[in-house]
Formats: structure tokens, sequence, C-alpha cells
């Protein structure tokens, strides 16, 4: 935990300690506020040492604050109180959500951790504490009057620092701008003023050492390094989008930092090893793309000729529209596509969640950069990631018409085929931005605590909105969450088929002596296996000693998610398929009865979604389903046809509800 060596001092350790307590475990970032403030404090000349306690068991924080205090011997404790729970609803449910990626309930409480730091310090020492940060911004008196530090920084701490002196003398402090300080019994709030980036570069090597620290030079610097490190390069939005509060905390002017001394910055890193970085906005292109493809060429530039060149990242609006050409202008500068989680694919939703963009754009985007980011990844002979469709479709103004609008688009562009994963974000963490609750949440809104449900709702704590049509549709939050999970897995992405364990199938749905039967019947049935290697494999083992070898093989399968190369699924679906073959007229007629002719002979010809509608529009229960294929097989053993059904049924994991029908179908 190094002083900042910007600048030489008389006196040992530093004038400012800046602390965290509020870094979210499941994706620990180090906080650009100790690079920003420590940036602000040097070009006032004050040193500033930095410590997050993300990596310091709480049974350790009392050893590790007085060892820290007394290297330091800091004239002010700053606190950084970056944001005051994690915004999602898995993290604070009284029950596991289905779906939910896999974090600890409970286990979140940055304030609450707060809090309990103010506690130790203030038996450890006297100096006094001044609280800050984005988290603490959007609260500011509430977070007063329950954390009680000596002062508080709303926003951005330049003038409040520019002053230091005079703030801890208290001399004159009504002058300056974004201080809170102790006045009578309570706290007095000076004017706000919302301030431009830095106009001098903020990275040091002793603030670089310390993220080093924080994940590991190798995550950072090492070749497959994951890390993107922050550089601001604008600050403040003009927009008004329903679940945000960046603009009341950054301002609602965007001001462009000077690329000159963003570039600085990035080279700064550049030279240092790191590969990546993260451009701090709330939006690159607010307006135009101008910035975008300004950054782009300083890229390129920066890159040319480095062995190790640094790629580059940021939010993006899906508007204004970029051409195919210019995707590529930027992926070739080595930028990544960043994460974007649309509210829907729905204009009126879109609109009501005061967006700046409709579904043409939403898209557009979506397909494009995919499309564009897989060719050049290719090209390049680069590794395609992981890919996870992350959507808003929880947001406050979902209704049944806008979850149905966005599935069938998603359905007819195949997107959920290209996905690897999704993520639905199924409630809105709820704001007030001064003017009431955010989205119109005040009649649903509840707030929780590490006790669980509170009383009333108190946005110091977690607090949460639940789409209130859907909410009405399927009954409560629990069958939102539910219906969510259904959503994701099934047509939003490759999930619920990667998952999917056909020698249980077949365990399910046939006997050791039945299955036996049909495999000696197609040994003795000729039929071409195609080109599917699995089909092949099906026919040589007939042959080779009718079914024996082959039916051991899917008893002892592994369960589903074993390797590609242990796992007998790809062998027992083509198994399932050839056999249906043997009764091909059948099949036909089967699925001509329940609604989806054709259906056999192309499997890939219709989406989930488009099978899932087919079989609802006709049939309010899978049982009704099976008694019309029972009945449309006959005369004869209806077995093997009633495979074909249940194949169908669990390659597209039919769920035939009829709340589930009045919201995913709807006309």
């Amino acid at each position: 935990m190094p002083a900042d060596d910007t600048i030489a001092r008389a006196r040992q350790g530093a004038d400012i300690l800046l602390l965290s307590a509020s870094n979210y475990p499941a994706l620990p970032i180090y906080p650009y506020a100790f690079v920003q403030v420590s940036a602000v404090a040097a070009r006032h000349g004050l040193s500033a040492a930095r410590l997050d306690l993300l990596h310091t068991p709480k049974a350790s924080w009392r050893p590790t604050l007085r060892r820290a205090l007394e290297r330091t011997d800091p004239r002010v404790i700053g606190i950084h109180l970056r944001q005051l729970d994690s915004i999602f609803i898995w993290n604070y449910a009284d029950h596991d959500l289905p779906g939910a990626p896999p974090v600890r309930r409970n286990s979140y409480w940055p304030f609450h951790d707060t809090r309990q730091l103010i506690g130790i310090l203030r038996e450890l020492t006297q100096c006094p504490i001044m609280l800050g940060g984005f988290g603490f911004t959007t609260r500011t008196p509430d977070l007063l009057d329950r954390l009680q530090p000596d002062f508080g920084v709303t926003g951005e701490p330049d003038e409040v620092l520019e002053h230091l002196d005079d703030v801890l003398a208290h001399r004159d402090m009504e002058r300056i701008a974004n201080l809170a300080h102790r006045s009578g019994d309570g706290y007095t709030l000076n004017p706000r003023v919302f301030l431009p980036p830095a106009d001098h570069t903020e990275y040091t090597d002793a603030v670089l050492r310390d993220l080093l620290d924080f994940y590991g030079p190798q995550r950072v610097t090492g070749p497959d390094a994951d890390v993107h490190v922050p550089v601001e390069v604008q600050r403040g939005c003009p927009y008004r989008c329903y679940f945000c509060t960046e603009p009341m905390v950054k301002g609602r002017r965007h001001r462009v930092r000077d690329l000159d001394v963003v570039m600085a910055d990035i080279a700064f890193l550049a030279d240092r090893g790191v590969s990546r970085v993260w451009l701090v906005c709330s939006e690159i292109n607010i307006g135009s793309n101008g910035l975008l493809f300004e950054m782009a060429q300083r890229m390129r530039k920066l890159n040319h000729g480095r062995p190790k060149p640094v790629s580059w990242t940021c939010y993006l609006l899906p508007n204004p529209v970029l051409e195919r050409d210019e995707i590529r202008t930027l992926l070739e500068s080595r930028f990544e596509p960043s994460w974007n989680q649309f509210a829907s694919y729905d204009d009126e939703n879109l609109k009501r969640t005061r967006v700046p963009y409709r579904a043409r754009h939403a898209v557009q985007a979506q397909v494009a950069w995919l499309e564009e980011d897989q060719a050049f990844r290719r090209t390049h002979g680069l590794p395609t990631p992981p890919r996870r469709l992350d959507m808003f479709l929880g947001n406050t103004y979902a209704t049944p018409e806008t979850v149905s609008a966005t599935l069938r688009t998603v359905s007819e562009l195949r997107l959920g085929e290209r996905f690897d994963d999704s993520l639905i974000t199924r409630a809105t963490r709820v704001f007030d931005l001064g003017d009431g609750l955010i989205g119109d949440t005040a009649a649903a809104a509840y707030s929780v605590g590490p006790e669980g449900l509170l009383d009333e709702v108190d946005l110091v704590h977690p607090t949460f909105s639940y789409p209130a049509a859907l909410v009405e549709a399927l009954g409560s939050a629990r069958a939102v969450d539910e219906f969510f999970a259904h959503v994701e897995k099934t047509f939003l992405s490759r999930a619920y088929r990667a998952r999917l364990d056909w020698p249980a199938f077949l365990a399910r749905h046939t006997d050791e002596q039945r299955l036996a039967e049909w495999c000696e019947r197609l040994r003795h049935t000729p039929g071409p296996s195609g080109a599917d290697p699995a089909a092949r494999t099906v026919r040589a083992a007939l042959a080779a000693d009718g079914a024996t070898t082959l039916l051991k093989r899917l008893r002892d399968s592994p369960p589903a998610g074993a390797s590609a190369e242990e796992s007998a699924g790809p062998v027992a679906q083509a198994l399932v398929e050839l056999l249906v073959g043997t009764e091909l007229d059948r099949t036909r007629a089967v699925f001509a009865a329940i609604g989806l002719p054709g259906y056999w002979d192309d499997r890939t010809a219709r989406t989930a979604y488009d099978v899932c509608a087919g079989l609802a529009a006709r049939f309010a229960a899978v049982e009704d389903l099976l008694d019309a294929a029972r009945a449309a097989a006959a005369p004869g053993d209806p077995a093997l046809p009633l495979l074909a059904v249940e194949y169908c049924l669990y390659d597209n994991n039919v769920l035939l509800r009829p709340d589930y029908t009045r919201i995913l179908f709807r006309a």
C-alpha cells in the first residue's frame, strides 16, 4: 500500500488514506475512484495511499487497518462507497432464484460493511473521516445521517481537495462546492457542481502497483489478461433512462476529456504491459459516433508496431446506427464489443423506459456486431468466447405484449441459437432521482436488509420492483422468476439443448427389451446414415454385434455435462432418430395431426419458440397433445411415433401452461 510517488513530500506517510469496503465480490473491480482521487490529490500537493478490503477477511480488518494507519499517518481518511447493493435481485431474494448466476444470497451489504468499517476506525483513530463515491452521492442526506462521517463529498472531490487545509480546519467551508459538513445536530450540504473529466493524466506507478496487487499481475499484464483497466474519456449523460442514476451523479451535460490526455494514460499503461482498457463514459456515442471513431483512429496509431497491442472497449448505444463497414473498422482497431442489455425489442416498451433507441436499432446492432465479430475472429484465427444474451425483460414496464414481441423477433432472427447462455434481469432496482421513485414503482417497491424484508421502503437498502403486469399475469414475483428462467434457457440461448441427456431420455421412454427389439429391426432396415458421425457410429455398432455393445455404452453413459469424448449423448440422439425413421410415414402423419407438419423431416426448420407456439395454439396441456398423437398413430403399436413426439417435446423444452401461453404467444 504505497503512498503516491508523483510528488516529493517532507512528511512520511500520506495525506489521505483511501479505503473501500464496497467492492462487489461477484465482480471484483479495483476502484477507479482510487485512481482519480489520488490524481486530483497530487494536483493539489497531496499524497494518497489506497486499501480495498475485499480480499481481507472481516476478522482481520482491525489489525489490517491499524497497520495501515500506522504506516500512513493520514490527515484524513477517505471512504469510497461505490454502490449500496449489487442492483441484482438474485443477491437479495429470500430463495434461490431459478436461472440466477451462482452468487451467494445475503452476502453483499456495502452500506452495512461501510458502517462497520467506520465503527472500527472510530475505535482506532481520531483522524477525520470523509465519505464519498457514486453510491454515497445517490443518497447523500440519508447516508450522512446513518454513517455519521466527519465530512462528505457529493460527486467530484476536486474543490474539496483543493481546499483540504480549510476543510480540516473547519475554515470557510461554506464556499467549497460538493462538500457536506457537520452543522449543529446535522449536516450542511454545500452547492453541487458538476465538473468535467480531468485535464491531466491519472495513472502513476504507485497506483498501478496497487491495481496489480489487487488482481494479480497475470490478469492484467499476462498473455491471457482478462482485466480491463479503466481510463475516463467522457463524463455525464443527457438521457433520462428510467433505471439509471448516472445523470444525477455525473450531470446531464456530457463532456469529453482531452483525448491527448486520454491517450497519454493509455500509453502509460501499455508501456507497462497492460493490454486491455475500458474507456469510462456513460455511452461513447452520445449524439454521434464521432468520438468513437476518433478513439479508433488514435488506438490504431498507438498500436502500430507495438509488440503487445492494446484492446479497448466501452459502453456503446445502438443509436446512432453503425454500418457493417464501420463495425469492421472498429474491430480492426482492436475494439472489443461491450456488454449491453436491451430492455426489449418492443418499441412501446422502449419508449416508456426512455432509452434513446428503438427496437430496430437494438436488433440491427445485436445482429451486426455478432456476425461481424464472428467473421473477424475467424479471419484472424481468434477463439470465440462463450456468448450470453442479456436482456432487461423484467423492466418496470414489461407486459405480456413486450415479452411476446421480443421473443417473436428473437425467433425470426434465430438469435437464441447463436448464444450459449442468457440472463434476464427480472426486477428493477428502485432509486429516487429527486422527484419520487423511478419508473412508477412506488406501489410495488419493497426493501430488504440482512435480516429480511423491511417494514417500509428504504432506498439505502436494496429496493426492488417486479413488473406489475407480469406479476398479475403469473400470480407472484416468484412465478415471474420461474417464467424468465424458462425463457432464458429455452428461447434466448442454446443453454437448454446443451444440457440434454439423451441416454436418460431413452431410459425414460423405453425399456431394455423393447429397445433391443427396435435395434434388431433397425439393423435389418436399409437406409443411409448420412454425414452424421453419430448415426454412422450407430450403424457400425449394429452391424458389428447387433445392439450389445451399443446398449451397454448407453447404459454406462456418464451424466449430462460430461466431455464430448465421454458422452454417449449424440449416439443416443442419433439412435432415436434412426429408430423413428423405420416408421417414417406414421410419424409424419402424427406430426401433421398435432399441428407440426413436416417437423420430423427437418427438425432445424423451426426454432423452439416456433414449435412451442404451434403446439400451444392447439393444446392446453401435454397430456392432451399425447392423446391426439396416440389417436393419429392408430392402428397398430404407437410406441415409435410417440417416441418421436416425446423427442420433439424434450428437444424443444415444450411446457404447455395456459398462463405461459397467454404471455409467450400473444397475437
